[in-house]
């Protein structure tokens, strides 16, 4: 009697803690496992991805910062101006893990936290601004793990004067990206 109430015990047990199973999502498992995977890419074709990356975001971020402003109140043109509240810029930076700026001549001299390659590009444009030189789409690698993408606003657009009270009237976007996050958008590509 003994070993079968011990045999019934056990089953029970089995059976419950059997049921307890956590179930894990397998997709979210898979794309895991592709993120861990080591693949062999050129770093010529990994530049190829910031410039598509870099291109592509942009051209979102300047659509949407001329959506923005049109009609917007003194309040929030200032909020604009330091990408505050601003729902493309939250979901790209989530999306693919990087960090977006608006740049202009005062952050030269003002802005701490730009890498070094970034305040250098930051005068390049200032210089060619000054001298009405065309101002083109520039990638820096700043160490082996990341890369900044910086693409001038058209002075048109009127964002330098608009945000930065600046007689050169440039603005640039500098968006921040991670190497193994470029990488991996190389694999995502659809």
């Amino acid at each position: 009697m003994k070993k079968n109430s011990i045999w019934i015990i056990g089953v029970f047990l089995t059976q419950f803690g059997c049921s307890n199973v956590q179930r894990m999502d397998t997709t979210e498992v898979k794309e895991e496992m592709e993120g861990h995977k080591i693949r062999r890419i050129s770093p010529a074709r990994i530049m190829e991805q910031v410039e598509v990356l870099g291109s592509k975001i942009t051209i979102i971020l300047t659509k949407d910062f001329e959506k923005q402003m049109k009609d917007a109140s003194p309040n929030r043109t200032e909020e604009i101006c330091a990408l505050k509240n601003m729902q493309v810029i939250d979901s790209l930076s989530k999306k693919y893990k990087l960090t977006i700026r608006l740049l202009g001549q005062p952050d030269i001299g003002s802005n701490n936290s730009l890498y070094l390659k970034e305040k250098e590009v930051l005068e390049a444009y200032a210089d060619n601004a000054m001298q009405k030189l065309p101002l083109s789409n520039n990638i820096q690698s700043i160490d082996d793990s990341l890369f900044v993408y910086t693409a001038p606003i058209g002075v048109d657009k009127g964002v330098g004067k608009l945000c930065f009270s600046d007689d050169s009237g440039f603005a640039i976007w500098s968006i921040v990206l991670k190497k193994a996050e470029v990488i991996k958008s190389i694999g995502s590509e659809k």
